[in-house]
């Protein structure tokens, strides 16, 4: 895709019982309702959980009066698994979380998904995210690796 980046946020894992999708057999892609059940955060203010993508507060609040466009925010639900309290080191509390739907369009947005789900920014996004926002565990074009491949045939298997 030119003129955008693709980069890979925190990956958290935990998609909640209560995350309900539009498709009835595998493979779900299509998220109705999110339920995030929290294992554990690293701090960054964009995250992933596949398909899904998921930010704090700060982040919403910044994009809502920013001109950058090619989303929408929706509530999800936030449980904490039986061993975050274990699994959590930093020093803050855990904020509240925004489910990013990621709706943009190919040479009219700043944010994108492509066939597979890869989140694509335009440049001048990335630096805003890079500049104003804690996304120390946000991967800059990732490379494929064995597991990426694993994941695939898994995907194409169900």
């Amino acid at each position: 895709m030119e003129n955008y980046i693709k980069i890979q946020p925190e990956v958290i894992s935990g998609l909640g019982e209560k995350t309900t999708f539009k498709e009835f057999e595998p493979p779900f892609k299509t998220i109705l309702n999110l339920h995030i059940d929290l294992e554990d955060w690293l701090g960054d203010d964009l995250m992933e959980c596949y398909p899904a993508f998921i930010i704090t507060e700060k982040l919403k609040k910044g994009l809502e009066i920013s001109d950058f466009s090619g989303f929408k925010f929706s509530e999800m639900e936030v449980s904490k698994a039986e061993y975050f309290e274990d699994n959590y080191q930093l020093e803050k509390p855990v904020p509240i979380f925004f489910w990013l739907q990621v709706i943009g369009q190919e040479f009219a947005d700043d944010i994108l998904l492509n066939d597979k789900k890869e989140l694509y920014l335009k440049p001048k996004l990335l630096k805003y995210l890079q500049g104003k926002f804690n996304v120390n565990y946000l991967q800059v074009e990732p490379q494929r690796n064995e597991f990426d491949d694993l994941l695939d045939n898994m995907l194409l298997e169900s």
